[in-house]
């Protein structure tokens, strides 16, 4: 009986502290506000020293290594995709100057060039590949050209932790892009996108044991239900080729999906670029 009154009365203690002390935390620690951040995105395409090739789609080794060198004198972070979508997700931090640098293709500069420069100046990149344009660079071998990327190369860049490797369409990077064509119902429409994608993701799962958790429109076309066929599978975040700074908000995951950038063109670097933005800002 004496067990019993001592258990009961633990039990009653236990219960009356809990209410009386568990009840006013709330108020007095109320959760966190969810903080935001202003992150520009920056996109390239191909790095040459073929004066022929610099442009609106092409700058020379030295302008990217320019880049680099003033992102990193003025603060600037690289950070990846996943970073955002951890900052959004799960509240992890995010730096303050955040950036991310995207290279889009998976053109044989990334290997040749890109890779060397971020490894001098400590970054990261993001590069969105098109399955068709690997197969076909990895199968035909090109001598001397080499447009694409091979697999290897790709396996390569993903090993060495500088280089996030993201989904831009298996074979859709063409006149139409991922937008949905004239009269086409939005059933085909989307049936077709999620095909092309499902492609490619399970083609890099393969080779690098991953599937991208980002997409990135071909050409920038993007047509109205694209993003619930993303969200379906699987992907967090998808990239546009809208101008802009993004502003990312924790709890709000919808807000990573087109996302703006800004083209690097040859002969406007990317200091001007930041410097256009902030004025904006």
């Amino acid at each position: 009986m004496k067990k019993i009154s001592l258990t009961l009365l633990f039990i009653l203690t236990v219960s009356f502290c809990g209410g009386v002390y568990a009840w006013p935390l709330s108020p007095l620690f109320p959760p966190p506000e969810p903080q935001t951040r202003q992150v520009p995105i920056i996109m390239y395409h191909l790095i040459s020293k073929n004066p022929k090739n610099l442009g609106p789609y092409g700058i020379s080794p030295d302008e990217m290594e320019s880049d680099l060198k003033y992102l990193a004198e003025n603060g600037y972070e690289p950070v990846l995709m996943i970073d955002l979508i951890r900052f959004v997700e799960d509240r992890d931090d995010l730096p303050e100057k955040s950036i991310v640098l995207t290279f889009d293709d998976g053109r044989y500069s990334d290997y040749d060039y890109l890779l060397p420069l971020l490894e001098k100046y400590d970054m990261k990149a993001v590069l969105s590949v098109v399955g068709e344009f690997t197969d076909e660079n990895t199968e035909w071998e090109y001598s001397g050209t080499k447009p694409h990327l091979t697999w290897a190369q790709i396996e390569e860049l993903y090993g060495s932790k500088r280089v996030e490797i993201q989904n831009h369409s298996y074979h859709s990077h063409d006149g139409l892009g991922c937008g949905r064509r004239r009269g086409e119902p939005m059933e085909a429409y989307q049936a077709r996108l999620r095909k092309d994608l499902s492609k490619l993701q399970e083609t890099l799962e393969q080779k690098i044991g991953r599937k991208p958790t980002t997409f990135t429109y071909p050409l920038g076309k993007i047509s109205d239900g694209s993003d619930e066929v993303l969200k379906e599978l699987g992907f967090k975040a998808s990239l546009s080729c809208g101008e802009g700074v993004n502003v990312l908000v924790q709890g709000e995951p919808d807000g990573l999906f087109r996302l703006k950038r800004n083209i690097r063109r040859n002969g406007q670097p990317v200091s001007s670029i930041l410097k256009k933005l902030e004025k904006k800002n």
